[in-house]
């Protein structure tokens, strides 16, 4: 290792003083300087995939097109903008449904060149072999993405999940898989941190650690001592966000904000009054995905887009690469503190990654025209131009893999479960379509209301059942309240059919919602082993099967692509209309670690309270 730290720096020196050639050298660029906040003309000189030298126009060279260094290739920028590969500060691959290799694919066509994911989805259905799954399976691609240990598995103690994730269990993985984990994943258990209880305080511990040291955060509408004891803890940043004062709270008390921009939440706009009224905070700001559709990804893009949306809301486009880059970098601890100048990264400069995007403007309406990674072409004009090595040159992993597949063990389901009756003034969710916050309503009818329901189906119900707990009832009928939640949403518009999904964050039970009692039931039979299911009139007219955990496919990013464009547009057709999601508007529902209002598989419950609503 430091024989190999020792040569890299003696190769980039040699080159920057001119006594070996680049390897790549870039000429005639717009250089995006994130430190000083500019703009100006310039070459760069890339060896062994990391940035060896940068030189300015008038005063450093007299002409950025004409090459200072020797260099077995040269780039002529043709003076487009040359800026930092874009650094997602939190992501769950998951969500996009497929798998690292092909998420990797994806985000570097649009300009993603780190990605910190936390996969504590998979995590959630499978345990640490999907950990495992997730990390080999990423090592394929050209994308280096930076895998968090999931904190909270499952998301509060008693959730009826796939999985159990203990401290213990967390540093036994991080022996047998060394410098494979790279922080702490989002700590979720609110109630845990605020009551500094052991087991929690012993997760949040095991990010001292990893290979950052770093603990990432998870805190909705925190204020108050319950926010002083969040930061105390050491968790360094919140992508939960949606409101200027709440995002102020936590940057007074030292925390990261993260202007989350997914396909579900929509964030940037209420936050960028926090940078437009004081450009300073934005080295204390950066963008994060969280949740990103595919077809989202691709047609509209990942951070890029959130340089758009920042841009359009005002924000000088220069600051807004700064928050793609360096702030995130500044959180991770990547712009400095790690001698390795393959992991240093986040700037245009010497003794960083080449992650180097060029592009023809700074309005990010379109994919960059191309996407270095360690100074290799990986995408151009959108498109994915790398390498994806098979499945099979990794050890081991096809094993890993078909340990996800097989993962929805549902019970036995009568009609009669689906079929109950609305109670005046009991506590529905109140969707605000855009936003994964709901409210809680109680209205007195059941107009404009559909039916929601969360089932089980990680085995729970099945050996319950086993033991005769549906009695001489109907099937499913003896698991109500235990392992089937039963309630009402208003603002989920959806007419004549039902939605039935394997993924229902976190602990990913079959959720559905609908309108009447027999597309539910059908959607539901139809899940298979995971996926997403459109029925109208006892028909299913869109479907994405998600065979592995019933999360991600095994097909292409873009076939899933289309898969969810076709899922939208039939969404549409029967009532879903913008801005609410077909799917991750729904998905979010049974998540109970973010306010108000949520269904778990005993009932309804009020995730500011911690307890069941009544």
């Amino acid at each position: 290792m430091e024989n190999d730290l020792v040569g890299l720096m003696q190769a980039l020196i040699n080159t920057a003083e001119g006594r070996v050639p680049a390897d790549v050298l870039f000429t005639n660029a717009r250089i995006v300087d994130v430190y000083r906040l500019r703009v100006v003309r310039g070459q760069v000189a890339v060896k062994h995939g990391c940035i060896a030298g940068v030189l300015f126009e008038g005063r450093d060279c007299e002409d950025a097109s004409v090459p200072a260094w020797e260099a077995e290739r040269v780039v002529d920028c043709g003076n487009r903008y040359l800026a930092p590969g874009f650094i997602d500060g939190h992501l769950h691959i998951e969500s996009s449904n497929i798998r690292p290799s092909e998420y990797a694919r994806m985000a570097l066509a649009r300009g993603t060149t780190t990605a910190i994911a936390d996969s504590h989805e998979i995590a959630n259905v499978c345990g640490l072999d999907g950990l495992a799954f997730m990390i080999e399976d990423a090592q394929r691609a050209p994308l280096d993405i930076k895998f968090m240990m999931p904190s909270c598995v499952p998301a509060l103690p008693d959730e009826q999940a796939g999985a159990q994730i203990s401290a213990a269990d967390m540093e036994a993985f991080m022996d047998e898989h060394r410098g494979a984990i790279f922080g702490l994943g989002e700590m979720m258990n609110l109630p845990g941190v605020y009551g500094a209880d052991e087991e929690t305080c012993r997760r949040i511990a095991v990010g001292a650690k990893t290979v950052s040291g770093q603990v990432d955060g998870h805190a909705p509408m925190t204020a108050g001592n319950d926010l002083n004891a969040y930061a105390a803890a050491g968790i360094i940043a919140d992508h939960e966000n949606t409101g200027v004062e709440e995002a102020l709270d936590e940057i007074s008390r030292g925390m990261y904000v993260m202007l989350r921009e997914g396909t579900c939440s929509h964030d940037l706009a209420a936050l960028a009054p926090l940078i437009l009224g004081n450009p300073a905070l934005a080295r204390r700001c950066c963008f994060a995905t969280d949740d990103r559709a595919p077809s989202d990804a691709l047609n509209i893009g990942m951070i890029d887009n959130a340089c758009r949306m920042a841009v359009e809301a005002g924000i000088d486009p220069v600051v807004a690469v700064s928050m793609a880059t360096l702030s995130t970098a500044d959180i991770f601890g990547f712009d400095h503190g790690d001698l390795c100048a393959a992991q240093r990264r986040g700037a245009i400069a010497p003794g960083k990654r080449a992650d180097i995007l060029l592009l023809d403007d700074l309005a990010f309406t379109a994919a960059p025209h191309r996407v270095y990674s360690a100074g290799e072409l990986v995408a151009e004009d959108g498109a994915f131009v790398g390498t994806v090595a098979p499945a099979a040159s990794r050890p081991g992993l096809e094993d890993l893999e078909e340990r996800l597949r097989g993962s929805v063990k549902l019970p036995e389901l009568d009609l009669d479960v689906f079929s109950y009756e609305f109670r005046p003034g009991e506590p529905v969710i109140d969707v605000t379509p855009g936003n994964a916050v709901t409210g809680m309503a109680r209205p007195e009818t059941a107009e404009g209301l559909r039916r929601i329901m969360l089932i089980e189906r990680h085995g729970r119900g099945v050996e319950a059942q086993s033991a005769g707990i549906d009695g001489d009832g109907a099937p499913g009928t003896g698991l109500v309240g235990r392992h089937i939640g039963r309630g009402w949403v208003r603002g989920f518009t959806i007419t004549g059919g039902a939605i039935a999904s394997s993924i229902g964050h976190d602990s990913h039970n079959i959720c559905v919602v609908g309108d009447n009692p027999a597309d539910m039931f059908a959607a539901v039979r139809a899940v298979g082993q995971g996926g997403f299911v459109l029925v109208r009139d006892g028909e299913v007219v869109a479907k994405i099967d998600l065979p592995l955990g019933g999360l991600m496919s095994d097909k292409t990013a873009e076939e899933v692509a289309r898969e969810h464009d076709a899922f939208m547009e039939a969404g549409r057709a029967m009532g879903i209309e913008p801005p609410l999601d077909p799917i991750m508007g729904m998905i979010f529902l049974p998540l109970p670690v973010i306010p108000t209002l949520r269904i778990r598989p005993e009932g309804m419950f009020d995730a500011t309270t911690f307890a069941y609503a009544e």
